[in-house]
């Protein structure tokens, strides 16, 4: 199945509502959004008369620390106007050497790419009271998606307590090997899992290559496919993962190869710039496509 990341530090309206009627057409299970454009999400899908029951709605949120809850701010004063940053923004966030925060997703690619250092991230820290917000809300939501890139097993784990209180819907962590091996992920899933067991499903997301600006190469996947089979090699259920983080058209062809089959893979950034400046017409081809390629790996295990 396909999974659509609008990005979860991506509040840009216009954005959102286009990418979201164009892949419910292409036949898109899940849209995560940032919790700020929830409303956003549900206004699209009423907007083009679809029945918003044929669709998941996740929001996603950032354990403090992740790099997905992070915007870039340039420093003026060391700013040398290369626009090395401009020219390299997978959102287009920065234009006339300032950061649009509403379209930024903190991937960072700016910061690596400036030669003057003269781009720094930080936390933006309201994600949670936004989401306390939805909660007592009638809005239509199906998934709280937890991000937990981050080195403490403790405050991911404390988050999550806290999110299974208030909410009993779908529960997914998405999580990575960056701090954690293999077998300190798997026990951080089974603890989770744990935490989760009075919500109606528990995922995990899969996170590799994360936001790396659609890289369209094969080893830009290799890490969430080679980390999702090592969960199912450590008796994680693979109908119940779903892979991301640098997911291209290659990631289909490895797991049919590998014969791994995951409940969803989840385009972020890639599906974006597929569509990007692409008449209607040619835009929903291309969108079609891509969310058939995710559908072939499901083999019924979901």
């Amino acid at each position: 199945m396909f999974k659509l990341i609008c990005g979860l530090g991506n509040t840009d309206i216009k954005n959102i509502k286009a990418l979201v009627k164009l892949y419910a057409h292409a036949g898109a299970w899940m849209f995560d959004v940032s919790p700020f454009v929830l409303g956003v999400l549900n206004e699209a899908i009423n907007e083009e008369n679809l029945n918003p029951y044929d669709y998941k709605y996740c929001i996603s949120v950032p354990v403090e620390g992740d790099a997905h809850g992070k915007k870039a701010k340039i420093i003026t004063e060391k700013c040398k106007k290369c626009l090395k940053c401009t020219k390299m923004c997978p959102q287009n966030a920065i234009r006339d050497f300032v950061v649009d925060k509403n379209k930024c997703i903190g991937c960072a690619i700016c910061k690596k790419n400036c030669p003057c250092g003269a781009i720094k991230l930080f936390d933006k820290t309201d994600y949670f009271d936004e989401l306390n917000k939805i909660l007592r809300s009638d809005l239509k939501l199906d998934c709280i998606e937890l991000h937990a890139s981050v080195g403490s097993k403790k405050k991911i784990l404390c988050r999550l307590k806290k999110i299974c209180k208030k909410f009993k819907g779908d529960i997914s962590l998405c999580i990575s090997r960056k701090y954690f091996s293999t077998q300190e992920a798997v026990l951080i899933i089974k603890k989770a899992q744990e935490i989760a067991k009075d919500n109606t499903n528990f995922y995990v997301q899969a996170d590799g290559n994360s936001m790396n600006g659609a890289n369209e190469k094969l080893i830009s996947t290799l890490e969430c496919v080679a980390f999702a089979l090592a969960l199912r090699e450590n008796g994680i259920d693979q109908s119940k993962i779903i892979l991301s983080g640098g997911v291209n058209e290659f990631t289909k062809k490895l797991c049919n190869e590998l014969l791994f089959s995951p409940l969803a893979i989840a385009f972020g950034t890639y599906a974006r710039k597929l569509v990007l400046n692409l008449e209607h017409c040619d835009a929903l081809k291309v969108a079609k496509r891509l969310v058939q390629n995710a559908n072939e790996i499901n083999y019924g295990n979901s």
